[in-house]
């Protein structure tokens, strides 16, 4: 890994070279969402209309060795999530330096749907991506694997330090288990089975203190279409790898994630799916003397039900029913259903 990046850091370096840029332009665009939501966990779980928004601001250039170069701020209602990306695109790949995002985030659950996956709605759901909303330096390329397989790698210097700091600032967020991490991902096609894809990928975070070691993601997935008919399964651990700690202090070890999904497109505008998604949490309860982990609890959440959407130019109109089991990894189910409006721009 420590080769990983140096190979990113030296790739940044090589674009920040002093090349005159042509004149750029500047593009705004953005979504909008209207909710009604039933199902919602707390105190007051009636029905909600509920609104989302977000904006992006977009400005690209390109300078005259042929570099691209573009920088997008994506700007949500609450301000809360807000997410920069700097972005070069050379010859050899693209390089970025975002928080837009990352690459095992991106394929957390790649099996198939209409709209939303099945474990929408739960109240805690962990699963591979826990670097995302982090800033960090990133690496992809299409070409760079044989068989047309495309590689996504990701270095962050820091684990949960949020969004870029200012200019010779310090990040607002603090992480108490964690160094720097990577990720790396690797999917395409599946070779010599029209209508076959998958993806694979790993993602570490060191560790700098005694009571917790590293953080290890992992998952795999493959997914097939036949006309209309989409299919697809996955799975995907988060593990910990806890050290010995006082007498009968219990912490998570790991969790396992399956997923399954189908979809089908009735027409150009109607789809439909349905998806089964199950977590198991395992922890680890330390005795007079450490166990080995393979001793402890495990509680099992499971979610599942479909999405219907409906798509019309830049408009889409879809419905959600979700029931999950034993929530939050714990012993209550509940139902969750949502009609979303949905316009982009």
């Amino acid at each position: 890994m420590k080769t990983l990046r140096k190979i990113l850091l030296s790739t940044v370096l090589t674009v920040f070279a002093f090349v005159p840029a042509n004149a750029g332009e500047m593009t705004l665009s953005g979504s909008m969402e209207i909710s009604a939501t039933t199902g919602l966990s707390g105190s007051n779980s009636g029905g909600r209309l509920g609104q989302e928004n977000e904006l992006s601001v977009t400005g690209s250039t390109e300078l005259d060795d042929g570099t691209t170069v573009s920088y997008k701020q994506s700007i949500t209602a609450d301000n809360a999530r807000n997410d920069s990306e700097l972005k070069f695109g050379t010859s050899y790949g693209t390089i970025s330096m975002t928080s837009t995002g990352t690459p095992i985030d991106a394929i957390d659950n790649k099996t198939p749907t209409a709209f939303e996956e099945g474990f929408h709605g739960a109240t805690t759901w962990t699963q591979v991506g826990q670097n995302d909303g982090s800033f960090g330096i990133r690496f992809t390329n299409a070409d760079i694997l044989p068989l047309g397989l495309k590689l996504d790698a990701m270095f962050f210097p820091t684990v949960g330090a949020g969004d870029a700091a200012t200019d010779e600032g310090t990040s607002g967020t603090s992480n108490a288990n964690y160094d720097n991490s990577y990720e790396i991902v690797v999917s395409g096609d599946v070779p010599m089975v029209d209508g076959a894809s998958f993806g694979l990928g790993y993602a570490t975070a060191d560790t700098y203190v005694t009571s917790r070691g590293d953080r290890e993601e992992g998952t795999a997935y493959v997914n097939y279409s036949y006309g209309p008919l989409s299919l697809g399964a996955q799975v995907g651990v988060v593990a910990f790898d806890i050290k010995t700690q006082t007498d009968g202090a219990t912490d998570v070890e790991w969790y396992k994630n399956t997923y399954y999904g189908v979809s089908y497109a009735v027409n150009d505008n109607l789809s439909v799916s349905y998806q089964n998604n199950e977590s198991v949490k395992h922890s680890r309860i330390d005795g007079t003397t450490t166990m080995d982990g393979s001793m402890g609890t495990s509680v099992l959440q499971e979610s599942d039900g479909f999405s219907v959407s409906y798509t019309l130019g830049g408009m889409t109109i879809a419905y959600v029913d979700n029931s999950h089991d034993n929530e939050s990894y714990g012993s209550t189910s509940k139902d969750y259903r949502q009609i979303v409006l949905g316009v982009a721009f």
